[in-house]
């Protein structure tokens, strides 16, 4: 998990701790107010006081809790160290994406990003910020020779298919050509929920592909993204098996 993962999960706990403190006793009191008004007014204002209340009570309890306990005071001093360096992750991220323009409408998803000529790891950067972008499943290929691509293509697909750009039967005969060491290939999905892993489809395409390039290093990646746009690029092969390559950490990397 990245630093930011690690924190907004901490983040998470302390304001449970911090809603179930403040919401109880408001909760209590707003009960107790609209069981004494709801015989006084009708029943869409005794709601409306009882909502008020609570909320006001809430507040205030959370005020008195932070005035008069340690431990909950401490919560919520920990709480706003961990906001201000989730703020600074944010900023990070944004100064990856802002390094790339966006591509133009009917532009070419390898010629916006420029991908061909790049090292591993500014290919995979260029990639991760462009796939996110385009909220579509892209596939690019990636031809590779002494850890530069000297051959990329690139198709964008709809929100949840996607396939090659040029003809597999080709790709043996470029490899030759250009002289080159690896096949890569990355895809994505149209969810940022930090969790894709590849489909059974995905699987088997892979094993597809494998089989039509015996003799050749072939490795297949799909890419994925939490809340706040870091990346992580997980790989996989025909066999049903995937594991971790690669995990930007924003925190780690200012």
């Amino acid at each position: 998990m990245s630093r930011y993962e690690l924190l907004h999960e901490e983040l998470k706990k302390i304001r449970a701790k911090q809603f179930i403190s403040s919401l109880t006793p408001a909760l209590i009191v707003g009960i107790l107010v609209g069981n004494a008004v709801r015989n006084t007014y009708p029943v869409g204002i005794s709601i409306a006081i009882s909502v008020i209340t609570i909320l006001g009570t809430a507040i205030l309890s959370h005020r008195l809790w932070r005035a008069l306990s340690i431990g909950y005071a401490s919560l919520c001093d920990r709480a706003n160290m961990i906001t201000s360096e989730i703020h600074d992750i944010r900023r990070q991220v944004n100064s990856v994406f802002s390094k790339y323009r966006e591509r133009i409408k009917g532009e070419q998803f390898k010629k916006a990003y420029c991908l061909s000529g790049k090292t591993l790891h500014d290919l995979e950067e260029a990639l991760s910020v462009g796939m996110y972008r385009e909220e579509r499943e892209i596939f690019v290929t990636a031809f590779m020779r002494k850890g530069i691509t000297v051959r990329v293509t690139a198709s964008i697909g709809s929100k949840y298919r996607c396939s090659p750009a040029d003809k597999l039967g080709k790709w043996k005969y470029h490899y030759k050509r250009l002289g080159c060491d690896q096949i890569r290939q990355y895809h994505n999905h149209s969810v940022h929920n930090g969790k894709t892993r590849p489909s059974y489809e995905d699987y088997k395409t892979s094993k597809l592909i494998e089989s039509h390039l015996s003799g050749i290093e072939f490795r297949s990646f799909i890419i994925c993204w939490n809340a706040i746009r870091e990346w992580k690029i997980i790989e996989y092969s025909g066999n049903g098996k995937s594991w971790l390559h690669f995990e930007y950490d924003a925190a780690a990397s200012s």
